[in-house]
């Protein structure tokens, strides 16, 4: 069996290009090329979470500042390092510039990476990446507004399908279809149980999940999801940021649950 260009297969693949240092070299460079391009999709995923639920294009028109509505040039619109040259402000009003954008950026980019030395340039790879793009959107929406847009879901679900029946996340159509419902029925009956705390959009994330990771995937997923949730709730209560009746916002959690189900794996 041929060995992926990961990790695991690393030292195999060096014997194909000439020995260690060129191996070295190569997968570093894939790497960082990696974590590049998912500082761009990090900045592009900070647009979609500020326009979707404004209804907004997220191609068009070109990013501007909020307060003074000046577009923003392409050499203050690079990811992460726009926003330490500037000083963390607008270049013509001086608004301040939230760290959560360069942090999304990091974040992306790094996660890039790590399914990268997790699994290699492989089809699985490519279904991590989109998937948590996805999750990534969804979790901040639901923070800043507590909702989970039904247009992502509906992508979401359609990519799913997608990945199943090309067995992009190593599951066939059918274990999507049985998965779908087994998320969907799981958080349906903690819903009841907890008297209706668990949002609607929350239930259909998990379906949705379920269509892509299959009914073992998704309850591994939802195992985690709650672990995270139930840690920083306590901390929250703890630390007195949140009362016993605050709502917290459960997607950034089953985004949680699925990076930890997939690093795990």
């Amino acid at each position: 069996k041929k060995p992926r260009l990961n990790s695991r297969g690393f030292f195999y693949f060096k014997r194909g290009c000439g020995g260690l240092m060129n191996a070295e070299l190569i997968y570093a460079g894939i790497a960082a090329f990696l974590f590049i391009y998912g500082l761009i999709i990090g900045s592009f995923l900070n647009v979609c979470i500020y326009r979707i639920p404004e209804k907004k294009s997220i191609i068009y028109p070109p990013s501007a500042c909020p307060k003074c509505n000046k577009r923003i040039k392409w050499h203050d619109n690079i990811p992460v390092l726009s926003f330490f040259l500037l000083g963390g402000k607008c270049r013509f009003c001086g608004e301040k510039i939230s760290l959560r954008y360069p942090i999304i950026e990091f974040m992306t980019g790094l996660l890039f990476v790590l399914f990268f030395i997790k699994f290699g340039v492989e089809k699985i790879y490519f279904f991590y990446i989109i998937m948590v793009g996805y999750l990534i959107t969804l979790a901040l929406i639901d923070i800043d507004r507590k909702i989970v847009p039904d247009g992502i879901l509906k992508y979401m679900l359609v990519t799913g399908a997608v990945f199943s029946v090309f067995k992009f996340g190593g599951i066939n159509l059918f274990e999507g279809i049985i998965g779908a419902t087994a998320g969907g029925t799981l958080l349906l009956i903690l819903n009841y149980f907890t008297n209706g705390k668990i949002g609607e959009g929350d239930i259909k994330l998990a379906s949705v999940i379920g269509m892509c990771t299959g009914a073992a995937g998704i309850f591994s997923v939802m195992f985690y999801s709650f672990i995270a949730g139930a840690v920083v709730s306590v901390f929250l209560l703890a630390s007195g940021k949140k009362g016993r009746k605050d709502e917290i916002a459960f997607v950034p959690f089953i985004a949680a649950g699925f990076i930890i189900k997939a690093m795990l794996a």
